[in-house]
């Protein structure tokens, strides 16, 4: 495969992490990645993902605009971000981001190593 450059407006399945949001893989197995996977996420204030874990992988997001929360559903904290953070998730731990404020929560983050159930759960194939 050599060098990708992908754009996150046309190279992406889409799955169903946000209800009612836009929730793209970009990176996944499906394109040729091995070791990890990449997602790009777009919540509109008020909007939270699903709450879910990934058994074996580590989940690491970079917040490019918005502000809110990642709620650790293992010990009740909620846990404050807003846009040039970045939030890490243990692998095993159940969590969901919720978007507050006012601005649009962008965010792309990886997996490592890339969670196939969840990529296989959306129907995407590899």
């Amino acid at each position: 495969m050599g060098v990708k450059v992908l754009d996150v407006d046309k190279d992406y399945i889409s799955f169903p992490l946000v209800p009612g949001g836009d929730a793209r893989a970009v990176v996944h197995p499906g394109m040729g990645a091995k070791n990890a996977g990449v997602n790009f996420v777009k919540m509109k204030p008020g909007q939270a993902n699903v709450p879910h874990m990934h058994e074996k992988s580590e989940d690491i997001m970079y917040v490019i605009s918005g502000e809110g929360y990642c709620e650790d559903f293992d010990t009740g904290i909620k846990h404050p971000f807003h846009k040039h953070m970045i939030v890490f998730v243990e692998p095993g731990t159940k969590h969901a981001m919720v978007a507050t404020g006012t601005e649009e929560y962008i965010v792309v983050g990886t997996l490592a190593p890339a969670d196939t159930t969840l990529l296989k759960n959306a129907g995407i194939k590899f």
